[in-house]
């Protein structure tokens, strides 16, 4: 008796057609996946770099006076020479207008920043490197604060607020807190979370149309994570 041999295989046509499928699946699915791991690693070094302040402020307490007495009025540099150049470890420095020149910053609308914080030409801002790549602002405020900000990447794109730079205020009452608080007009007063207004209609708020002061408030508000919601 012969037996006979079968072969199974694919057409050309087939493995075309299958490749064709898989590539539009993926150009589908790529774009979500690379964006949530750009958000989680937005949202790893922004807390780690908060922690890495908040350290700073409570080792400081320890050779210093209580941060409540600390002097708010001193420029950004003067103010972490003082206060926080023990404590922070760092490869550069710049001004104002030497961090603009390589990296100006945006509002999360688009929009030119205009704020504080990242102040163009302000001699009294500073700017610290540190060791991991996140960039560190002091900026005095007009309100016995200093502005302070986070920008997880450095001087890498896309510098702009709510996606890689976030906004902080430190002030001998509250200590380090996130840009908004609960049924305020302005971005300094502090209180309980409201997370429809820090999305709402403010233009500090966190949503594509506005500034995006809010948005570390969002996050953290949220339990450091970008909400499925969050302005990306």
């Amino acid at each position: 008796m012969k037996h006979h041999k079968f072969t199974f295989g694919f057409t050309l046509a087939e493995v075309l057609i299958t490749l064709g499928i898989i590539g539009v699946v993926a150009a589908m699915t790529m774009p979500s996946l690379i964006a949530n791991y750009q958000k989680k690693e937005t949202v790893t070094r922004l807390k780690k770099a908060y922690s890495i302040v908040q350290q700073a402020i409570r080792l400081s307490e320890l050779d210093n006076e209580e941060a409540q007495y600390w002097d708010t009025s001193l420029s950004g540099e003067a103010f972490f020479n003082k206060y926080f150049d023990k404590y922070f470890n760092y490869t550069n420095m710049y001004n104002s207008q030497e961090l603009w020149d390589v990296a100006p910053r945006k509002n999360l609308n688009g929009g030119d920043y205009g704020g504080t914080t990242y102040k163009r030409s302000d001699t009294r801002s500073f700017h610290l490197m540190l060791n991991d790549g996140v960039l560190i602002t002091l900026n005095p405020g007009s309100e016995g604060c200093i502005w302070v900000g986070i920008d997880t990447n450095g001087l890498s794109k896309p510098n702009q607020i709510g996606k890689d730079t976030f906004l902080f205020i430190f002030s001998s009452q509250y200590g380090l807190q996130p840009l908004g608080g609960k049924g305020t007009n302005d971005e300094w007063t502090y209180g309980e979370y409201d997370r429809d207004k820090i999305k709402g209609t403010s233009s500090y708020a966190c949503n594509k149309a506005k500034t995006g002061y809010w948005c570390a408030a969002l996050i953290m508000n949220d339990g450091w994570e970008m909400a499925k919601d969050y302005p990306w």
